[in-house]
């Protein structure tokens, strides 16, 4: 379990982070990410390339698909951004690690 501790105004407090959790967490935006890439995605650019319903009852319903295929693809801008920061704090940890290790090396004068 690998700690940070947090100064501020007032009372410090201790982020506690569980690194399986966190790899974990990598993976399945991982999973998620190729799901927009391989699935989501050709799909949404399917619906795009359809011109199927141009006029009937249907089509005033059919001119929100643009707009919520809009959407769809804004969660993948959000499951991106939510990687960026879980990889950011794997890297902080393997950096971290890292120093820990110099520092006990230097102390042992190995």
């Amino acid at each position: 379990m690998a700690q940070q501790t947090m100064g501020g105004a007032g009372a410090a407090s201790t982020i506690d982070i569980n690194p399986d959790e966190m790899t974990h967490i990598a993976k399945e935006l991982l999973a998620i990410a190729n799901e927009f890439e391989g699935v989501i995605k050709p799909a949404v650019n399917q619906l795009k390339a359809n011109k199927y319903l141009t006029k009937g009852k249907a089509k005033k319903a059919m001119d929100k698909v643009p707009k919520a295929n809009e959407r769809v693809m804004e969660l993948q801008d959000q499951y991106n951004m939510a990687s960026s920061v879980v990889f950011d704090i794997l890297q902080t940890m393997v950096d971290a690690d890292r120093d820990i290790a110099e520092k006990i090396i230097a102390a042992l004068e190995v």
